[in-house]
């Protein structure tokens, strides 16, 4: 048992800080991609919510010779 206490605990550490840098980022993508989804339904709502018109076109077919 040659190795210090420092020693032992530094890859320890950086295994703690690694983690809680990956979630964080994850945490911050996640937000992003939510905050895009909320604005994205907001604007076809919006859009839901407008006036509609519908035109039926009637054809009638000419029989070739």
């Amino acid at each position: 048992m040659t190795k210090t206490f420092t020693a032992a605990a530094a890859p320890i550490a950086l295994a703690a800080v690694l983690t809680s840098a990956m979630l964080l980022a994850t945490n911050a993508l996640a937000g992003h991609q939510y905050r895009v989804a909320v604005a994205s339904h907001e604007t076809a709502q919006m859009f839901a919510s407008a006036d509609v018109r519908r035109v039926v076109v009637v054809g009638h077919r000419v029989a070739h010779a």
